[in-house]
């Protein structure tokens, strides 16, 4: 009986170490390579081989939408635009991180990478004008306000969900 309840605590410990997929809504985190493995069943040459093939993306679906202020002449005239953005597809900014051999242990995600000039950040008040700012309050969401993790294997390959693990 000792064996066996060592030998599930013994797979218990394996599976869960494969489990490391953590981001936030910046599209900060960590992916385990354990992930990306049982993904694609490879074995660690396997991933060493096509990592840097690998693409990851961060999706969500709905709409983000949120008010942007700014002042202007001599009486400081208030003026208010609405800015919003629709179903969020971008890349996600990614470096291998390696061990003291140089074998790849995971990838970090740095947050994401600008799609092009209209693209915006959730709350950015940027772009024409000066000194836009982002009205208090005014972030709405409709939809799904997480952002999901994709990856995929070469840039023909279907795209694969990486939820977050605890």
């Amino acid at each position: 009986m000792k064996y066996k309840v060592l030998a599930l605590v013994s797979l218990f410990a394996a599976m869960s170490a494969n489990a490391s997929v953590i981001y936030d809504e910046n599209g900060v985190g960590f992916v385990g390579k354990g992930d990306i493995q049982s993904l694609f069943d490879w074995n660690n040459s396997q991933l060493q081989e096509n990592a840097s093939l690998l693409e990851f993306r961060f999706i969500t679906a709905g709409s983000v939408t949120w008010q942007c202020e700014w002042f202007t002449g001599p009486t400081q005239k208030r003026h208010v635009n609405s800015v919003s953005t629709h179903a969020v597809d971008t890349s996600a900014a990614i470096d291998p991180r390696k061990n003291s051999k140089g074998m790849i242990t995971g990838f970090n995600l740095s947050g994401t990478v600008d799609g092009g000039e209209e693209a915006y950040g959730i709350g950015d008040c940027n772009g024409l004008g000066a000194d836009k700012t982002l009205v208090e309050g005014s972030i709405v969401y409709e939809g799904d306000e997480n952002p999901l993790l994709q990856v995929r294997y070469t840039s023909t390959g279907d795209w694969f969900d990486l939820p977050i693990s605890q």
